[in-house]
């Protein structure tokens, strides 16, 4: 039981660095590729947190992560197809010309 807390405190405190790689990664660029980067990483530790808090029950465990995978995948697939068109518009990835432009 000891082992079992240990390991979660562990894979909780794994998913606290994770969100906070992630909100420094979003705040410190202006390149939206590395910002849709650091979203990823702060949804993954998001849910990396949310799996080991439903680990006590492998079916619930399962479908929420199933679920889980797929939210992200289409979530990512509209990003990278938002990313793609901007760039056709702007020619760059910089944030810079959204707030300028005001697209």
């Amino acid at each position: 039981m000891v082992l079992d807390e240990a390991i979660s405190l562990v894979v909780y405190t794994i998913a606290a660095v994770l969100v906070a790689i992630g909100t420094y990664g979003l705040t410190s660029t202006r390149n939206l590729l590395r910002m849709l980067l650091s979203v990823e990483v702060m949804f993954n530790g998001i849910l990396l947190g949310i799996v080991a808090y439903l680990s006590f029950d492998a079916v619930l465990d399962t479908l929420a992560s199933i679920v889980i995978v797929s939210v992200v995948s289409g979530e990512v697939i509209v990003v990278v197809a938002i990313l793609v068109s901007f760039y056709r518009i702007a020619r760059t990835f910089d944030s810079t010309v959204l707030e300028e432009e005001v697209v």
